[in-house]
């Protein structure tokens, strides 16, 4: 029988056996002079006493159980990846039909000095300056705006 099963049983019946206990010492204990209507009081605090303790080690076991069981799905979880043959890719792989996009151009009915001269990309190259220019005096704006 588990620890927490044991604590489970047993604190029903040691709760009132301490609230007794307590009881019989507050009225047999020499020097104490309580009267007979703090009796019930002093039963509820010695059963109270004895039942945080249980409920305490009950709340942390039930804890402990479910950290446990994290443990062990993630043992679990770790040796059946560790056990599965690594993934596989499949590439199919083609040979170089000799396409040339200037071909299929000419096809179209485009010249080949038309097609070189459109897509020529130095012409662009005085925007990159222009975009530099224009945020070169700007100022960040202040924070919280």
């Amino acid at each position: 029988m588990t620890p927490n099963r044991l604590v489970a049983l047993l604190t029903p019946i040691a709760a009132p056996i301490a609230g007794y206990i307590a009881s019989v010492l507050a009225t047999e204990f020499p020097g104490l002079e309580l009267p007979k209507s703090a009796v019930e009081e002093i039963f509820i605090a010695g059963s109270l006493i004895a039942l945080a303790p249980a409920a305490q080690w009950l709340h942390g076991w039930q804890k402990w159980e479910q950290q446990q069981a994290q443990t062990e799905a993630a043992v679990a979880v770790a040796t059946v990846e560790a056990a599965a043959p690594p993934p596989t890719v499949q590439v199919d792989v083609r040979e170089d039909d000799g396409f040339d996009q200037a071909e299929s151009f000419a096809d179209e009915g485009f010249a080949d000095e038309g097609f070189d001269s459109a897509f020529e990309l130095d012409e662009f190259d005085d925007f990159d300056d222009l975009e530099d220019e224009l945020f070169a005096d700007e100022e960040p704006a202040p924070a919280g705006v």
